[in-house]
C-alpha cells in the first residue's frame, strides 16, 4: 500500500487511527498489538504471499535473538548464534536481491550455462533485515534488552518505517510503548503529524512526481541526447530524487507523531551542504549512522587493534604516514561505502556510486586531517560556491546511481559532454521547474525548521561521513512569521495544499527508495 494512495488515506489510516484511540484505554498489548496487526495488513495489501517471508523473517529473527539472550554472556555460544542469525539475514537478502544479478553475470562470462527467472524483490527488505540484524548484535553485546514477540513484531513492521525507513533503532521506538504511558491521540501531535505528513506527500506529489516523466526519459533515451537535454534531464532526477525521498522521510514521521511516537530525522536539507562528508551527514541520516555503528566502526576497530598487536601507533601523527592513513582512513572508508553502493542494488553501477563517495569521503578526511582548520564556517559567497560544488560532485554520482547499466552510465555522460551538440534553450526550458527548485533546496527553511522540531543542539556522528559533529542550524529568523502553528489559519492552508494533492492523486506513483 502507498501513501499517496486513496485507500491509505481515506481507509487504511482513518481506521488504524481509530483503532490505536478506541484500544488504548485497554493498555499497552491492545495498542501494540493493533499496530502490529494493520502494520501486516499494510504489508500485506502490496503482495499477499511475500507478507509469509516477512512474518517468517520475524520468527526466525525472534527465536535467534531469544537464544542469543539466553546464551553466556561473552560465550563462544553467543557468538556462533549471533553468526548464524546474521548469516541467515544475509542469505536472505543475497537469495531476493542479487543472486538473479550474479546468475546473469556467470551466464555472461560463460561460467554457467543457465537461464534464471527474474526474482520479485520483496518491499522494504534492506531495511527489515538491517533493523533486525542491528537487534541481535545489540542483544549479543549487551546493548539492547529482549522484547517480548508482539513488541518485536510491532518494532519490525510498523508501518511508518517498514517500507523506506528511517531505520530505526529499538531505543530509539519502543521505551515509547512504555507500560506507564497512557495511549489515546492526542491533539497536538496528531495536528503536527497530520501536517507533516501532508507537506511529505505535497512534496511527493505535487513536485517529485512532476518531476518523473523528464528524468526517465533521460535516462532511457541516454546516447542520443544534446548537452542541453542530458543535463537538464539530470538536474530533474536529483530533484526528484530528493523531494521523493524529503517527501517519504517527512510522511513516515509525521505518521509516526499521529500516534505519539518519535522517530529520529532521516533528511536535512542535503543540498546545502558544503562537503560530501556533511552531505552524506544530511542525506538518510539513518542509513549512514547505521553503516557507521555497524560496519565503519568494527573495520576501524579492527585496524587499530591489528596496528597495536604489531606495535604501531595509532595516533593523529600515525595517521599522518601513508601507510597509518591507508590503513586507518582509506581502507575503512573505501570498504564501507562500497558496501553501501552494493546495498542500493546489485548491479555493478552501484558499486561504481560507492566508490566515487569514498573516494570524495576520503578526499575530505584527507583535507581535514592535513589542512588548518578553519575558525568558522563558510558564509555568503563561498558557502554557496561550496554548496554548488557538492551538488555537482552528487550530480554525477548519481548518473550511475540512476542508470540501468555502467554502459547507460557513461553513455549519458558522453551527451552531458556535448558529443551530441549542445542544443538550445528550448531544451533548457523543458527542466523550468527543477531550476525553478534550487532556491528552495538551497536557502528555504526545510520541513522541520518550518514546523519548529529542528535540531538545535550538535549531534555526535563518527565514521567515513563525519568524524566531527553537525550543527544543525534553526531557521532563519527572517521566516519565523511564517512557522507553521495549530491555528485555525494554518488549517485552512493545509486544507488547500491537501486539495492540490487530491487533484493529482489519480495515478499514484511509488517511491524510488521502494526497490531496496
Amino acid at each position: 500500500m502507498l501513501f499517496n494512495s486513496a485507500h491509505f488515506l481515506f481507509i487504511f489510516l482513518p481506521i488504524s487511527m481509530l483503532g490505536f484511540h478506541l484500544l488504548g484505554r485497554y493498555g499497552r498489548r491492545a495498542v501494540i498489538g493493533w499496530l502490529a496487526l494493520v502494520s501486516v495488513v499494510f504489508y500485506a495489501v502490496w503482495n499477499p504471499p511475500y507478507v509469509v517471508f516477512l512474518l517468517g523473517s520475524i520468527v526466525v529473527n525472534y527465536l535467534c535473538a531469544s537464544a542469543i539472550a539466553t546464551a553466556p554472556e561473552g560465550s563462544a555460544l553467543r557468538q556462533r548464534l549471533l553468526f548464524g542469525g546474521v548469516t541467515l539475514n544475509l542469505l536472505a537478502l543475497f537469495y531476493f536481491k542479487y543472486l538473479f544479478k550474479a546468475i546473469l553475470l556467470l551466464d555472461y562470462l560463460h561460467v554457467a550455462n543457465l537461464r534464471p527467472h527474474p526474482i520479485l524483490l520483496p518491499l522494504g527488505i534492506s531495511f527489515f533485515t538491517f533493523t533486525q540484524i542491528s537487534y541481535l548484535v545489540d542483544l549479543a553485546q549487551e546493548q539492547a534488552e529482549k522484547q517480548d514477540f508482539l513488541s518485536y513484531l510491532l518494532f519490525v513492521t510498523f508501518f511508518p518505517h517498514l517500507i523506506a525507513g528511517p531505520i530505526l533503532h529499538h531505543k530509539e521506538m519502543m521505551p515509547q510503548f512504555s507500560r506507564t504511558k497512557r495511549f489515546a491521540l492526542n491533539s497536538v501531535d496528531v495536528s503536527l503529524g497530520l501536517t507533516w505528513f501532508l507537506l511529505g506527500l505535497a512534496k511527493k506529489v505535487l513536485i517529485a512526481d512532476n518531476l518523473m516523466g523528464i528524468a526517465d526519459s533521460t535516462f532511457q533515451h541516454a546516447g542520443a541526447l544534446t548537452s542541453a537535454s542530458a543535463i537538464t534531464g539530470l538536474i530533474t532526477y536529483t530533484m526528484q530524487l530528493y523531494f521523493d525521498f524529503s517527501g517519504y522521510s517527512d510522511m513516515a514521521i509525521g505518521l509516526a507523531r499521529i500516534f505519539s511516537i518519535r522517530f529520529p530525522l532521516n533528511f536535512d536539507s542535503p543540498y546545502k551542504a558544503t562537503s560530501v562528508t556533511e552531505y552524506w551527514q544530511r542525506w538518510h541520516i539513518t542509513l549512514t549512522r547505521y553503516i557507521t555503528l555497524y560496519l565503519y566502526s568494527p573495520l576501524l576497530l579492527t585496524v587499530q587493534r591489528y596496528r597495536m598487536a604489531s606495535g604501531r601507533k595509532i595516533s593523529r601523527k600515525a595517521l599522518a604516514t601513508p601507510a597509518g592513513f591507508v590503513a586507518m582512513v582509506i581502507y575503512p572508508t573505501m570498504t564501507t561505502m562500497l558496501v553501501t553502493g552494493l546495498w542500493h542494488g546489485a548491479g555493478l553501477q552501484y558499486l561504481i556510486f560507492g566508490l566515487i563517495h569514498g573516494i570524495y569521503l576520503t578526499v575530505n578526511q584527507a583535507w581535514r586531517h592535513f589542512r588548518q582548520p578553519t575558525p568558522h564556517p563558510p558564509t555568503g559567497l563561498l558557502r554557496l560556491g561550496l554548496m554548488v560544488g557538492v551538488y555537482v560532485q552528487v550530480s554525477f554520482s548519481l548518473i550511475f546511481f540512476r542508470s540501468s547499466s555502467i554502459y547507460a552510465a557513461l553513455q549519458l555522460l558522453h551527451d552531458v559532454s556535448g558529443a551530441h551538440g549542445f542544443g538550445n534553450v528550448a531544451s533548457l526550458q523543458e527542466g523550468w521547474l527543477a531550476f525553478a527548485l534550487f532556491p528552495v533546496v538551497w536557502f528555504l527553511p526545510n520541513t522541520q525548521q518550518f514546523l519548529g522540531q529542528e535540531r538545535t543542539t550538535e549531534v555526535p556522528i563518527s565514521g567515513p561521513a563525519a568524524p566531527t559533529t553537525l550543527a544543525h542550524e534553526q531557521a532563519p529568523s527572517i521566516f519565523a512569521r511564517v512557522r507553521w502553528s495549530p491555528t485555525a489559519g494554518w488549517g485552512l492552508v493545509m486544507a488547500a495544499v491537501f486539495f492540490a494533492v487530491l487533484v493529482e492523486l489519480d495515478r499514484p506513483a511509488t517511491f524510488l527508495y521502494f526497490q531496496f
